[in-house]
């Protein structure tokens, strides 16, 4: 069976400790590590260096592109070879005939993305402030937008899996949705957010980009944007949920 079922019996103690041990082995893993963690904060020092300009967004529109770029990198490719690497080696097959639930053994694994996001979130708003950047004019919205883009991210990531046989594939696999968001969301934050409209916020990832425009400079329709990133992961995760692989094909 190929589906992600149920829900039901799903148990926070399980999933903290499948979380735990998929940290660990993130860290022994040097070059996964250094690629989720340097790399986007090298990005994001790079694209704080024209003193917030970037079109006609100011800093939101800088922070919006580089909490974009962190999660493309640190959720979606990470959990996309981490699942893969995970399927291969037939660990998925055997979690799932344990008393585990389905949705535990998921989110345990993908848990360690998602935290490492956030945090990478918090490097990254400090980094900008500390560079001359006003503080965000609504932090708990630009919250949101890392949670909703963690949670977009991952469930494409678990998509993505389906046409990823193996972790090297990953690299390849992700670039079509890593280039398209990227793509959407330098040309969304490229004109004022009054002047937005719902195509370019229908691009898989620009929505999360503006999200934390609005969340940075204020102003805008982050009701919009939050809807839109609020669809996808809905539309990801069913697609996921309905073509998800547990164990290689034979």
């Amino acid at each position: 069976m190929n589906g992600i079922d149920g829900i039901d019996g799903v148990t926070l103690r399980a999933t903290l400790a499948l979380a735990r041990c998929e940290l660990k082995l993130l860290w022994r893993n040097r070059l996964v590590a250094a690629t989720a963690l340097l790399l986007p904060l090298l990005l994001g020092l790079a694209l704080s260096q024209n003193d917030g300009q970037f079109g006609d967004g100011g800093w939101g529109a800088v922070v919006g592109l580089q909490i974009l770029t962190m999660l493309l990198f640190a959720v979606y490719a990470s959990a996309t070879t981490a699942v893969a690497a995970r399927r291969r080696e037939l660990v998925l097959k055997r979690l799932r005939t344990s008393e585990l639930p389905e949705l535990a053994i998921l989110g345990g694994m993908l848990a360690p993305m998602v935290g490492l996001a956030i945090v990478q979130a918090l490097l990254l708003c400090a980094m900008v402030i500390a560079l001359g950047a006003p503080a965000p004019a609504q932090p708990l919205l630009l919250l949101v937008a890392v949670l909703g883009g963690a949670l977009l991210c991952s469930a494409a990531a678990l998509l993505t899996t389906r046409v990823t046989s193996t972790a090297e594939m990953a690299q390849v696999t992700t670039m079509p949705l890593f280039f398209l968001a990227l793509g959407g969301a330098i040309w969304t934050i490229s004109v004022p957010s009054d002047d937005v409209t719902q195509l370019m916020l229908a691009i898989p990832g620009s929505a999360v980009a503006e999200l934390a425009r609005c969340a940075w400079n204020g102003g805008g329709d982050p009701l919009a944007a939050l809807a839109m990133v609020a669809v996808w992961t809905a539309v990801l995760s069913e697609l996921a949920k309905r073509t998800f692989r547990w164990e290689p094909r034979t």
